[in-house]
């Protein structure tokens, strides 16, 4: 975790089991609930108490290549957020905006966006140039997750000369395999049929490994260096664990656990899962997983942050 006095006064969530596990986890000086705000599009900003930094990532789908890519057009309304979140800052002005999206918010048709977002910032008095941004990789930070996301910080006044927004890479040699459960559920492994018919629909010859792997479902191959893919929601689908044969040769793969992806996300979870410093608040597998795969790598988060306030 960064090294940074800090408390958080709310936070913005409407989902329903989202806010379950939030409020299971944490808990201000009082030992209550923090204050949830609820439906963001709902907020009147003059109704907030101050606050420093607003903090938050507003959905990825819109601008993600596994999208609908509609951006501000999104039928479901999820690429305006952006604007609340602007809404909410032109009048809360808070010192620090700390926002987390997809590589592709930079890309292609959704650069109107991103400019218009650089306006905003300017005119709302955050420098000429007021926004720095870096794409970091979780594998790059002791997390061996291939796990690509855009971070953006602005300083209200602007930032200094120089300001870096990428933390020096932190040489591992971690894999995936390192980050598995030692006693998986039963539950998670896939029947010999079900395993038959991955190698047929995704034209896999074997999935006799030496070490465990990653199956990328999606792009239909077994990851060979070592590293996890990026953990999504789990109707994506996307990734399947393979490991080594016992004696008699018999292909082994499975679905990830719970643990493994909070493991993943940065999360400290002893691997025979003695230890865990998250309540599951009693949610099913689904949502569990919903909740890890829309999440932040809190490993990098508290590397950047850190990285960040030594500069400022």
């Amino acid at each position: 975790m960064p090294e940074i006095d800090y408390e958080v006064i709310g936070y913005s969530e409407f989902d329903k089991y989202a806010s379950e596990l939030y409020d299971a986890n944490h808990k201000d000086k009082n030992g209550k609930p923090l204050k949830n705000w609820g439906d963001i599009t709902k907020i009147i900003p003059e109704e907030l108490p101050n606050f420093d930094m607003f903090m938050g990532g507003f959905p990825c789908q819109p601008f993600s290549s596994a999208g609908m890519q509609m951006g501000t057009e999104d039928p479901y309304g999820r690429g305006t957020m952006l604007g609340h979140i602007i809404r909410i800052c032109k009048v809360k002005k808070p010192t620090y905006i700390f926002l987390e999206n997809v590589k592709g918010f930079t890309h292609g048709k959704f650069q109107p966006i991103h400019d218009q977002l650089i306006k905003d910032l300017r005119e709302m008095g955050y420098g000429d140039e007021p926004l720095v941004k870096a794409v970091l990789n979780s594998k790059d930070y002791g997390i061996p997750q291939n796990r690509e996301r855009l971070w953006m910080f602005a300083q209200m006044g602007g930032l200094p000369d120089n300001f870096s927004m990428t933390p020096p890479p932190i040489e591992s040699n971690i894999k995936m395999a390192d980050f598995l459960d030692l006693n998986p559920e039963k539950a998670l492994y896939l029947s010999d049929a079900q395993i038959e018919h991955l190698k047929i629909k995704h034209h896999i010859d074997s999935f006799v490994v030496d070490t465990p792997l990653c199956f990328d479902v999606y792009n239909k191959k077994i990851k060979r260096d070592g590293y996890c893919i990026t953990i999504t929601q789990p109707e994506h689908n996307s990734l399947r664990v393979v490991e080594t044969p016992k004696k008699d040769g018999k292909e082994i793969v499975r679905k990830m656990s719970v643990h493994e992806q909070f493991r993943l996300m940065g999360f400290r979870i002893s691997r025979d899962l003695k230890e865990c410093e998250i309540d599951f608040a009693n949610h099913s597998y689904s949502q569990l997983s919903k909740r890890a795969g829309n999440g932040w790598d809190v490993n990098l988060v508290g590397i950047l942050l850190t990285h960040i306030f030594k500069q400022l």
